[in-house]
């Protein structure tokens, strides 16, 4: 196995164009309130970045906002923004889980790993986040460290990211639908990350997708990012196009599909939810 250490992970959710979904699965999106996301996400529909805050008189009954109660209820769901009650602080904050690392792989074996990451970003949307920029660090490669132009050795960090919510799964109602996050380079243009391990050029490219937690308002949450030989789990959102990492080594090289493996631990100025009904 060929053992390039040197991390490249990029954090944290797929705007693909709805080609090649069946009438079918575009029937199950609608049934569960799920709108293909095209290239633009739909406002209006799940999932959502928000807050289910108690009230007397709510639309909802229970502290996910998730069980619909009428005019009876205990609870009223907020949108992170364009709402009554918008978010007040929109910025978060990840760091790799402690005791564990990063971990790139390509479909041809190669691995690529780093031992701490850190990264800030802020909530743009409803369903977005932007301003992300992730820094990986005590990268190596053959031995040899690896680090992005103008940086510290061991040092990788990505360009400006973006990133939107998704269906992974349809689940059996819409409060079951698994939710993932889509995190990629500024209007899909351009790498997500370049650098050197060894004088040898790295380039990331493509777009990386990871489950999310919801429908509980939490003030901090796990993001597990898992792939297995060299592909990512998830590798799309429900009805839609693959959408994948790619790692190009050597200005030789060719592209290959590559998966990432990383647990983080994002923190969020205040108490936020990914609601996958309303």
């Amino acid at each position: 196995m060929k053992k390039l250490r040197c991390s490249v992970t990029l954090s944290f959710v797929v705007f693909g164009l709805l080609a090649g979904v069946t009438s079918a699965q575009a029937a199950t999106l609608v049934e569960h309130n799920v709108q293909p996301l095209g290239l633009t996400p739909n406002v209006g529909s799940p999932p959502e970045f928000g807050r289910c805050l108690k009230v007397a008189g709510g639309e909802f009954e229970d502290s996910g906002c998730t069980k619909v109660a009428g005019a009876s209820g205990s609870y009223e769901w907020h949108p992170a923004f364009g709402g009554s009650a918008p978010l007040e602080k929109a910025s978060f904050s990840i760091a790799l889980k402690e005791a564990t690392v990063s971990t790139l792989e390509t479909v041809t074996k190669t691995q690529m790993t780093c031992e701490g990451v850190s990264s800030g970003g802020q909530y743009t949307g409803n369903k977005t986040v932007g301003n992300v920029v992730v820094t990986f660090t005590k990268c190596s490669a053959f031995e040899a460290s690896c680090a992005t132009a103008g940086s510290p050795a061991g040092t990788v960090v990505t360009r400006t990211l973006e990133g939107t919510l998704g269906v992974e799964e349809l689940g059996a109602t819409p409060a079951e639908n698994a939710i993932a996050e889509d995190l990629f380079p500024v209007g899909r243009s351009g790498p997500l990350a370049v650098f050197s391990c060894s004088g040898l050029p790295v380039t990331i490219t493509g777009s990386l997708i990871a489950p999310v937690q919801s429908n509980a308002m939490k003030p901090s949450v796990s993001v597990k990012f898992k792939a297995a030989k060299g592909k990512q789990k998830p590798e799309s959102f429900a009805g839609e196009p693959a959408d994948v990492l790619y790692t190009k080594i050597g200005s030789e090289g060719s592209p290959e599909q590559s998966g990432e493996t990383m647990n983080v631990i994002q923190t969020n100025e205040e108490k936020v939810e990914v609601n996958s009904v309303v």
